[in-house]
């Protein structure tokens, strides 16, 4: 072993101080990425099946909602078509078909049908904004539309009519107060609506 060769027990370390920072540079990296990872999460939740089993034709619940903080019971609509349509202020779906409805809006002017958009109860588990301020960033002009009844779900209507807590969920009832469709997504399903319309929902 030469002069220059260091023993085995001579190797150079690195100083403990620049230990120390690696091992906190360390564990601040990896707090930012479980921040981040958590912030991309954002809320979730199981949207209503768009083609449930095919069931006979039942009574509609004369459930409350909340309308500017008024309770109205769906009975206030009996004998006109409806859509009552259960959504959550943070979900992507609902925005779609909220859009779905602004390019559709001719075609439901025409018609009689009166489409109910409620704020799913809670929200479908998560805080959020309105839903006239959803209504307004996502669909303004149908806030103006005489066929769109914007308000909140209460926790009566959403047992009678989500009681699986989807957060996208409509039924079509008849003039008749038959629910004759449960669907979803109606961006993706609105040709059930349109059939609806067209059968004149009688």
């Amino acid at each position: 072993m030469t002069a220059h060769e260091p023993k085995g027990n001579n190797v150079m370390k690195p100083p403990n101080y620049l230990t120390q920072k690696s091992t906190i540079l360390a564990m601040a990296i990896a707090a930012v990425a479980l921040i981040h990872g958590n912030a991309d999460a954002g809320p979730s939740g199981t949207m209503g099946p768009e083609n449930p089993p095919v069931s006979s034709a039942k009574m509609a619940p004369n459930a409350p909602f909340l309308m500017q903080g008024h309770r109205v019971r769906l009975a206030t609509y009996r004998g006109q078509p409806l859509m009552i349509w259960e959504v959550a202020t943070w979900c992507g779906s609902c925005k779609a078909g909220l859009r779905a409805f602004v390019h559709h809006e001719a075609l439901i002017d025409k018609s009689n049908l009166k489409i109910i958009v409620l704020r799913d109860y809670k929200n479908g588990g998560y805080p959020g904004i309105t839903i006239e301020k959803f209504a307004a960033q996502v669909a303004p002009a149908l806030l103006k539309d005489p066929h769109f009844v914007f308000g909140d779900a209460t926790k009566q209507l959403a047992t009678a009519y989500n009681p699986h807590h989807y957060v996208d969920i409509y039924q079509l009832i008849d003039a008749q107060n038959q629910i004759v469709t449960t669907s979803s997504a109606p961006s993706v399903t609105f040709g059930k609506i349109e059939r609806f319309i067209a059968s004149g929902s009688k």
